[in-house]
């Protein structure tokens, strides 16, 4: 530990780390205090989300031309994966969420937009179907 860096200080000379905080540093690793000596925890890979069930969710219920992207970059995720191509896989991963959301928003405001239309549809038929007598006659659409 006699070791000197440009600086004039010792290489590892520093404050302890407090219990249960992370020491920064390189971000694929952590390092916690246990007791008196600092115990290495490498970070564990997890796989990237693929959406696949959302995607065939909204292609089915709200909107399909969008659904399909989801449902190609999902599938783009799995593919990825098995050919060790982690930060693509990633990459496809956020694609199919945003496509998938983007479906659900658009379908739903489709959705919307005709139910409106509807009511609107029906009061404006209701309003205009009384006689001047005011009894209402019956116009189905």
């Amino acid at each position: 530990m006699d070791q000197k860096q440009d600086n004039g200080y010792q290489i590892g000379q520093g404050f302890p780390l407090q219990q249960g905080y992370l020491q920064q540093g390189n971000p694929q690793q952590s390092y916690r205090q246990q007791g008196k000596g600092v115990q290495y925890n490498p970070k564990q890979y997890t796989q990237p989300n693929d959406y696949m069930c959302c995607a065939i969710f909204v292609t089915i219920c709200c909107c399909l031309p969008l659904g399909i992207v989801a449902i190609v970059k999902s599938t783009w995720v799995r593919t990825r994966l098995a050919s060790g191509d982690t930060a693509g896989a990633e990459e496809a991963s956020r694609s199919a969420k945003c496509w998938s959301i983007a479906a659900l928003v658009t379908g739903l405001l489709v959705i919307f937009t005709a139910v409106a239309l509807l009511v609107l549809r029906i009061a404006d038929g209701a309003v205009n179907n009384f006689d001047t007598s005011g009894a209402f006659e019956a116009n189905y659409i």
